[in-house]
């Protein structure tokens, strides 16, 4: 027997279950041609020596695992039980129990046996990360081995994502990782929803109209007028799995004995539908064999086999052969094109997407989750082509911030408040214009998805959703609607999201004159209010928040620059972030595009030697809402208007 031979082959869906009714399966060829096992014995056993190539597995190096083989099928290949008449295997155990792989991470890893002779073997668990560098090594300290990863191999690697659900938050980029995926591929796309069902998926009677002859009655004979008039009749109409079926097997005609072309069927939001009810039987067909076929074919109803025996006609298939081996002789591929029964060929994917803010819909049970592969879509920061950050902005009023950073900031609140992933944010929840994601948008999708399915239910009376979502909204001078950015930013301060541009002037106080009045653009009007703290001095408006905020460190000498910035947030003006630290104030300086941004601040010492800086632009309103929130505290401050 031929030795110092290596194989590798990808994990499957049975491989990683921890189910005794899933055994761990080695197709003919590892029989036949790797171990060349006697097919006379009714069992063999195999004693595999781990050897570990990551850190993490040394403590297991050099275990010995036995793997027991139970007699050879028809197909030809040989089932390890973990249960039953046989006895046990340990190969499952080992990768389950004590290298501790499982579907969600591993389904894309490799196992390898290495041959060393007839009766020495080394077992190895490759990660899909490391399988280049475990085959450069392999050749480079054994340049004489025989490396056999061959088309059965490959199949039941690409078997992994026959079926496979991409899950995750809404906006975490599921339908667009299927769209790059499968450019150039044949797709057929459809959406689940509630009213979803058989019928509308596989296909049933529609009435048609088509044009027919009229009929004159002459005697006890149908004459033809020459006439044509509409009429209503009945067909058969094939949906998205009839369509994207005919089409995969007529792919596998074309392709002769070759690879045949991939057939993508794609359901869009799988469990807003009920799958129970809309597969049926189709059910049975999601268990794929190592070759990609459906392991239990199942009966075709009368009208959908006559359907497709008319699709099919003049198809032929040329590897019909070998497809029927699989079937214990069985003449299927026959039995298919006749419309009798149905079978999915290993050319065709079902790809599917799922968000998990909608699973309470219609819940996935157990035993169809197992027959698809998962892959979790986490969220993350969007990147370009080139693996750069995708700097999106939202628009406000005065300033732009950060998507990311809110994201981020966010799916916390979102956390805090439900202990849940299912309803946060991902970073394609919403489309940019240029970059930049309008204010009407964000209220619009983000905001009414925020207020309608997250937080409804809760008091945030307290929390940073302090206004109600209609006060978003607002009308202008002619009535017409209109977005509140001021209470946009507000949010997105109250948030704490980075500031990613200052874009103008608090509602259009382009800056203030000598008395500290604001400056309406376009206005001649000045505010020449006065004001007194604890009734001495005499402010403008543009004065008041530094020598409030001076008065207060006055009484609280030995206040930090951090709790100072918390305290003020705190008090909940219209304004959130009155005084800001040095840090803060520096990088706004750095990204504003504000000439005069400097001026809109007013640089305050503390005691112990640390600079904080206090905003100085306020309109008529907000100054109104700061005097009346410090006039609330107990901190012996008290602001009055004095003169106007």
């Amino acid at each position: 027997m031929a030795s110092n031979k290596l194989r590798l082959q990808s994990f499957r869906t049975n491989d990683l279950v921890n189910d005794g009714g899933k055994q761990f399966e080695l197709g003919k060829s590892w029989c036949d041609d790797f171990f060349e096992f006697d097919k006379t014995l009714p069992e063999v056993v195999v004693n595999l020596k781990f050897k570990a190539i990551q850190m993490s597995h040394v403590s297991l190096n050099d275990k010995i695992i036995e793997l027991k083989l139970a007699d050879v099928s028809i197909r030809g290949d040989r089932k390890a039980y973990v249960n039953g008449n046989n006895g046990m295997s340990q190969i499952k155990d080992f990768f389950i129990n004590d290298l501790h792989l499982n579907l969600e991470n591993n389904l894309m890893d490799y196992f390898a046996i290495y041959k060393v002779s007839e009766f020495d073997y080394y077992l190895y668990f490759v990660p899909s990360l490391l399988y280049k560098n475990f085959l450069q090594f392999f050749k480079s300290v054994l340049p004489t081995v025989s490396i056999n990863h061959n088309i059965e191999d490959l199949r039941t690697a690409e078997k992994a994502s026959l079926q496979q659900i991409f899950y995750g938050a809404p906006g975490t980029g599921k339908s667009h990782i299927i769209n790059e995926q499968t450019k150039g591929e044949d797709v057929i796309r459809t959406t689940f929803h509630p009213d979803t069902d058989y019928s509308t998926f596989v296909g049933t009677y529609k009435p048609t109209t088509e044009f027919a002859p009229v009929l004159a009655i002459i005697g006890d004979k149908a004459v033809e007028t020459g006439r044509e008039e509409k009429r209503i009749s009945y067909e058969f109409v094939c949906q998205a799995f009839l369509q994207a079926y005919v089409a995969a097997w007529k792919k596998v005609a074309e392709a002769k004995s070759s690879m045949p072309k991939k057939q993508f069927l794609v359901i869009e939001e799988i469990n807003r539908g009920n799958c129970a009810q809309i597969f049926g039987d189709l059910f049975q067909l999601l268990d794929r064999n190592d070759y990609g076929y459906s392991d239990y074919p199942i009966q075709a109803d009368a009208d959908m086999q006559k359907q497709l025996k008319r699709l099919f006609e003049g198809v032929e298939i040329e590897n019909a052969e070998s497809i029927n081996a699989l079937y214990d002789g069985r003449d299927i591929v026959k039995e298919v094109l006749n419309g009798e029964v149905l079978l999915l060929p290993n050319n065709l994917y079902m790809w599917a997407t799922m968000n998990t803010s909608d699973q309470s819909l219609f819940p996935i049970d157990s035993a169809f989750k197992r027959r698809w592969d998962w892959q979790y879509m986490p969220i993350s920061e969007g990147r370009d082509k080139n693996g750069q950050p995708k700097k999106w902005k939202i628009e406000a009023d005065t300033q732009m911030y950060s998507w990311w950073s809110f994201i981020q900031q966010i799916n916390d609140e979102i956390y805090s408040k439900i202990n849940s992933e299912d309803k946060k944010l991902g970073f394609y929840f919403c489309k940019p214009i240029n970059g930049v994601i309008k204010a009407e948008t964000f209220v619009s999708k983000v905001l009414f998805y925020l207020w309608n399915d997250v937080f409804k239910d809760f008091d945030n009376e307290s929390g940073i959703f302090a206004e109600p979502y209609d006060k978003f909204y607002g009308t202008d001078i002619k009535g017409e609607v209109m977005i509140a950015k001021d209470k946009v930013q507000t949010l997105l301060d109250n948030l704490h999201v980075e500031v990613a541009e200052i874009i103008g002037s608090d509602e259009s106080d382009s800056t203030s004159d000598d008395l500290g009045n604001a400056i309406t653009t376009g206005s001649a009007v000045r505010d020449k209010s006065i004001y007194s703290i604890n009734g001495e001095g005499s402010y403008v408006k543009k004065a008041v928040p530094l020598a409030t905020v001076t008065a207060y460190v006055k009484n609280y000498p030995e206040v930090t620059a951090g709790e100072l910035v918390e305290t003020w947030y705190a008090l909940g003006t219209m304004i959130r972030q009155i005084v800001i630290s040095k840090e803060s104030y520096e990088q706004k300086l750095s990204k504003t595009s504000d000439a005069i941004f400097a001026k809109r601040y007013d640089s305050l010492s503390l005691p112990n030697g640390e600079v904080v800086y206090v905003y100085n632009q306020f309109t008529p309103e907000r100054i109104n809402d700061f005097i009346t929130k410090v006039n609330e505290q107990s901190w012996d401050i008290h602001i009055e208007k004095v003169a106007e």
